[in-house]
Formats: structure tokens, sequence, C-alpha cells
């Protein structure tokens, strides 16, 4: 093709959609590259650069800039509303900073504790197991204090198998104590002499102002067959042993250890409150029996009392 510009012979060139004329790539203003990247629908309406000088240029929308300027006015009246809230959001923001700051610091503190917790915990627990040894050896040695204390009570009731316990009897001055014991047994058909006695003496009473008399015989059977004499009259009262006008009944029982006695109280007052129909004393042992078809049961010890039901 001709170049109608330079008027020289050119392989390929672009046509101008205004004036139609054939140019060169040079004269065209555009390189052969750019002009193909074009593509075909603006190749087909491309201009040569006279052509594009005197195409009239179109007029700037100065109410389209104006209404966009104050639409931008308005949006950025409208940012600047939002924009308000922004010191508050941060001093929130600021606050709730200040919040967590004092929520971690009670998080260490409640750490701290829980460690001093936990140390504590270590200690009373060695403490706790100290604790429970020293619980297994007071126990070993409560079991072995109430075999001795069962064995020494015993020992002291057995020292006062001969004896035997009088009350009832009135006190008066001058007494001769050997002659009432006389008398009684005379009463009783058990004669005794002296001979048979090994003491005899007034001792009080506890928690009374009288006086029984106790009697210790040399031999434990002439002290069974006195108490079983005793026991077979059932009632023996004062006049019948010289106290005239005096109603009050005389009791014979076997001499029990202090320790005896307060079990046989406690005994009577179970029996009283289980229903427990006999309770009796036979050869310084305590015995108890709920009814006539129960069994006779022995009582040596608060434990025993603690089994009955």
């Amino acid at each position: 093709m001709l170049c109608l510009d330079c008027n020289v012979s050119c392989g390929d060139g672009v046509t101008c959609s205004g004036c139609k004329k054939e140019l060169c790539f040079g004269c065209a203003n555009i390189t052969e590259r750019g002009y193909r990247n074009l593509g075909a629908e603006r190749r087909a309406g491309w201009k040569c650069p006279r052509c594009r000088i005197s195409s009239p240029r179109v007029q700037s929308p100065i109410k389209h800039k104006e209404a966009s300027l104050d639409e931008i006015i308005s949006r950025l009246d409208i940012l600047t509303k939002k924009l308000d809230v922004l010191p508050k959001l941060i001093s929130d923001v600021n606050e709730l900073k200040s919040n967590m700051m004092e929520v971690v610091k009670s998080c260490e503190f409640a750490g701290q504790k829980i460690d001093d917790f936990e140390s504590k915990l270590v200690v009373l627990t060695d403490r706790v197991t100290s604790l429970e040894v020293v619980k297994e050896a007071l126990t070993s040695t409560q079991s072995t204090m109430g075999l001795v204390q069962q064995d020494f009570n015993e020992k002291d009731q057995w020292s006062r198998l001969n004896n035997v316990e009088i009350k009832g009897v009135p006190l008066k001055n001058n007494e001769n104590l050997f002659k009432i014991v006389e008398t009684l047994s005379e009463h009783l058909n058990v004669p005794i002499s002296k001979a048979n006695i090994n003491f005899v003496s007034r001792v009080p009473v506890f928690n009374t102002k009288e006086k029984s008399i106790l009697l210790g015989f040399v031999n434990r059977y002439v002290k069974e067959d006195f108490v079983a004499a005793a026991r077979a009259r059932k009632t023996t009262k004062a006049c019948d042993i010289g106290f005239a006008n005096c109603d009050q009944r005389i009791y014979i029982n076997d001499h029990l250890s202090p320790n005896n006695k307060k079990l046989l109280s406690r005994t009577k007052q179970l029996a009283r409150d289980k229903n427990y129909l006999y309770v009796w004393v036979k050869h310084a042992k305590i015995h108890i029996r709920k009814n006539d078809s129960a069994p006779v049961l022995t009582i040596r010890s608060i434990e025993d009392l603690n089994k009955l039901n």
C-alpha cells in the first residue's frame, strides 16, 4: 500500500475511519503491534492524528461535577458524624483494656493463691498422714490399756472375793460389829465365829451419809454360804437383829470393786431402758437376762453393755 502522507510504499499500514487515508505505521503514530492489539472493532473506528485533532471535544459536565462534589461533601458529613463517636469508642477500648489488665492481675493473684493453697495442702496432707500414724499407735495403746485395765479390775475384784457388804444396819455409838455380825448370822442360820472373820468395819457409802458394814471372811466358802443364806431369806430387817421398832431392810451382797459398782449401776439402767427383766450379782460377777427364755449374759465391761440390743 502507498502511504498518503509520506508517499512511500509499505507492505502494511492502517486506514483512518475519518478521512479514509491509508497510512504507514510511522505516519499513523502507532506501532504495528499496538495496532494489532486494538481488536477488530477499535481498528475499524481508528482515526489518524489529524482527524482526532479536528474532531469536536465533548464539553465537561460541570453540573455533574458539582453534583458529585455535593455528594462527596454529604458523604464527608456522614463520615464526620460517624467519626464523632470515635473518641468515645477509643475511651471504651481503653477502659476495656484497663479492665482486662485488672482481670489479668486478678488471675495472677488467684494463681498465686492457688499455689499457696497447694503448698498448704501438701503440708496438711503430710500432717494428716502423721496423725493417721499417731491414731493407729493410739488405738493400739488404748487396746493395750483396755486389757491392762481389765486385768487390774479383775485382780481388784479378786482381792475382794472373801468380802461381803452389808447395808441397812443402823449406825449407833459404841456398837460392837462382831456382835452385830454374830446376831445376823444366827438369824440367817449360818453360825459364824470370830475365827471365820478376817475383819469387820464401817465404810462410807458414796453420795450418802450412811455407812455400810464391810465383812471380810478368811474363807471364801464360808462367805458364799453366808451370802446364799441371806438371799434365801430374801427379806431381813433391822428389827430382826435387835434394832427395835426399825423396819429398815438389810442388804447383803458381794463386795464389788468401785469399777464393778459403776458397771452394775449402768447395767441396771440399761436393763430398764431395754426391758431386761433380770440383773444380779453372783460370785462378784454381774449377770443380765432379758426374759425367762433368754440366755444369761455376763457383763465384764462397758463394751459388753454396748453389745446388748
